[in-house]
Formats: structure tokens, C-alpha cells, sequence
């Protein structure tokens, strides 16, 4: 290689290699960029394939599914021994939606649900700034087809939902912080 095209090489690499990052903003969306805001929650680096230290879930998916869950993150709220909270999870996982579950299953959890404007019924479903509570299956399908998410599946055979997560942060015992001390 000539010494011109190492200088080349040399200037383009800031252009590809920038920092970017992850991070959620204060409406509770993910949003990726190079410069999160001052605000920001949960801020993770991440490389040109996914999240610094985890795979990136949406880097392997087909853009135009990539692009919908990007812009219109889809977050499902529910309740153990629920019929239609399954339901709810049937419609995503038939439709091949990319989604992040919540449960609420505490007066904690009820009481982060009611601030964030979902009320009390379960379940409900959030896709970028709009929700849909209780499970309506066209209402439901009219929501995710508004926010661009294909109708049919095209999620890689081997995508599996993460684990459900509670919405309000655990108190930690006394016992749990020993355990965790010991470790």
C-alpha cells in the first residue's frame, strides 16, 4: 500500500469508526445515536456489530423490521395468570415482533404503570409513544401496522423475547445484599 492511500485510509477510519451509542430517553424510548443527551438512562457503547459486551438483538434482523423496532420499540405490559396477556403475547410472537415484556405483579409495579399514563387493566401495549390498553386483536394488529412493523414474521428462526423483567426496580433485602456480598 502506498503511503498516500494509508493517509487516505488513516482519515476515513473516524467516519466509520465513531463512537456509538444506546442509551433510553426520557420518554422511556431506546434510541441509538453518537451523542446521548445529558438526560439519558442506560447509556451502553456499542461497536459496528451490536452492543459492546452483548449481541446487539436488532442488528440481526431484516431492516425493515430493524427499522420499525428502532423507531417504534414495542413494549408489552402484563400480569401472571392472565388469558389475555397470552393472547398478547400470541399476537407478537405469530406476527414476529420484536418486544420487551414488563410484568406487573406488585402494588410498585401498578403504581409505575398508572404514572406512565397505562392505567390499571392489563395487558397493554406500547409501541413507540402510542399505547393500546386491554388486548384487542385488530386494534392491536392496526397499531403495530401504523408503526411500520411487517405482517408477517420475519424474525431469524433462532430470536427468542427476552425474559420478562418486572417495571418497578426490586428493593433489595438485607439477606439478598449479604448473598450478593459473599459472592
Amino acid at each position: 500500500m502506498t503511503i498516500k492511500r494509508a493517509l487516505i485510509a488513516l482519515w476515513l477510519v473516524p467516519a466509520w469508526a465513531a463512537a456509538q451509542y444506546k442509551w433510553t430517553d426520557a420518554d422511556g424510548r431506546i434510541v441509538y445515536g453518537d451523542n446521548p443527551p445529558r438526560d439519558a438512562r442506560n447509556i451502553q457503547r456499542i461497536d459496528a456489530r451490536g452492543a459492546a459486551g452483548e449481541a446487539d438483538a436488532l442488528a440481526a434482523l431484516p431492516f425493515e423490521l430493524r427499522r420499525a423496532a428502532r423507531d417504534f420499540p414495542v413494549v408489552l405490559y402484563t400480569t401472571s395468570d392472565c388469558p389475555p396477556c397470552e393472547a398478547a403475547r400470541a399476537l407478537l410472537r405469530a406476527r414476529g415482533i420484536p418486544y420487551a415484556e414488563r410484568t406487573v405483579t406488585t402494588p410498585q409495579d401498578l403504581e409505575a404503570l398508572e404514572k406512565l399514563g397505562h392505567g390499571k387493566r392489563l395487558p397493554v401495549l406500547a409501541v413507540g409513544r402510542q399505547t393500546q390498553r386491554e388486548f384487542e386483536a385488530g386494534a392491536w394488529n392496526a397499531l403495530l401496522d401504523a408503526a411500520g412493523y411487517p405482517r408477517a414474521s420475519m424474525l431469524p428462526r433462532t430470536w427468542q423475547p427476552p425474559a420478562p423483567q418486572p417495571l418497578a426496580a426490586r428493593a433489595t433485602t438485607i439477606t439478598e445484599a449479604a448473598a450478593e456480598k459473599g459472592r
